[in-house]
């Protein structure tokens, strides 16, 4: 991507500090390594990884931490963008960003960006598209510098549209602890089709997108299966401001017309599926919201003081039920 770039800062690594690796790993897979890697040497013992030394070890502050963010392009590159900053109420500090432009000329090529944060804080990561119909790749967060599943704590995937030119913003937040200050917990009994049950919830005082599982998430291991899913919120210095949406739903192409969709809930054709949300950990007994019955969405709406939940009707229309529920 060029050197000393005055938009973002560079990436340096000294090779030379891991040629060891390097000569035994080219040794081992390849049929054309030169004599100067010397390959007759190798010790089988010692080729099976490397581990940095103290020396090559980055110092930081006890309490900042890493986050990787992974940034699957399509074929318009140039028109994406994102920014990352911190998510405090009404003031935020910008922490890092690259404007349009910047991944110009890399056409469905996959980045990874290394950012220090502070650790047990909450960020807003704004994924932006100057056309207007977003991004036909996906934007992943992972805790730490390595990008697996087990360190997953975003990820966007539905933020494009081909026939639109109005979809230029999406907004997401990230807590970069490991231990959440407050949590809600979604149970979920599916039914016999988990690829078509997605769910979402977002910050509606913050405009952003909290947690959420796309179409498809779930495979067919999950068939009839009983999952908890935690959903990091956030803790008691906000637990009388945040109003919270939460939204489930169920997606397949019609049978009658492909381009459309169709939803028949989780319960009852082809199983008895259900959800549960509540705030904490089941066990505590706070249940906000429960259902199943439903057919392309069931949504709600949860507000302090004493989390006040109103149940919407698909449409978003607001029904009557309305329960209150002590704070957690």
């Amino acid at each position: 991507i060029g050197c000393a770039s005055p938009i973002f800062p560079g990436v340096y690594s000294r090779i030379s500090s891991q040629y060891e690796w390097i000569r035994k790993t080219t040794c081992q897979h390849s049929s054309l390594a030169t004599e100067g890697f010397e390959c007759n040497d190798t010790d089988d013992e010692s080729s099976a990884g490397f581990a940095m030394s103290e020396e090559d070890e980055e110092e930081i502050d006890e309490s900042q931490t890493y986050v990787t963010l992974e940034i699957s392009l399509d074929d318009q590159p140039q028109e994406f963008s994102w920014m990352v900053s911190t998510l405090a109420g009404t003031s935020s500090q910008m922490i890092a960003t690259v404007p349009p432009g910047f991944y110009s000329g890399y056409t469905s090529y996959t980045f990874h960006h290394k950012l220090l944060v502070n650790d047990g804080q909450f960020y807003r990561i704004s994924l932006r598209d100057t056309f207007g119909d977003g991004l036909k790749g996906y934007v992943a967060v992972y805790r730490g510098t390595v990008p697996i599943l087990s360190h997953l704590i975003m990820y966007e995937r539905l933020f494009y549209d081909e026939d639109r030119t109005d979809f230029k913003r999406i907004d997401h937040a990230f807590f970069t602890g490991s231990v959440p200050p407050n949590y809600f917990s979604l149970a979920i009994t599916f039914d016999k089709f988990p690829k078509d049950l997605w769910w979402k919830l977002e910050s509606e005082t913050d405009n952003v997108i909290l947690e959420q599982r796309p179409p498809g998430w779930y495979n067919e291991r999950f068939e009839l299966m009983s999952i908890i899913e935690p959903m990091v919120v956030f803790g008691p210095s906000r637990l009388d401001e945040v109003s919270y949406r939460f939204t489930i739903g169920d997606s397949y192409p019609c049978d009658t017309d492909p381009t459309q969709t169709c939803g028949d809930g989780i319960c009852c054709n082809y199983g008895k599926g259900k959800y549960q949300l509540y705030a904490g950990h089941p066990s505590s007994n706070q249940l906000l919201t429960e259902g199943g019955e439903y057919e392309l969405t069931d949504s709600l709406i949860i507000t302090p003081p004493m989390m006040e939940t109103r149940q919407l009707e698909e449409g978003g229309t607001e029904s009557v039920k309305n329960q209150r529920h002590s704070g957690w």
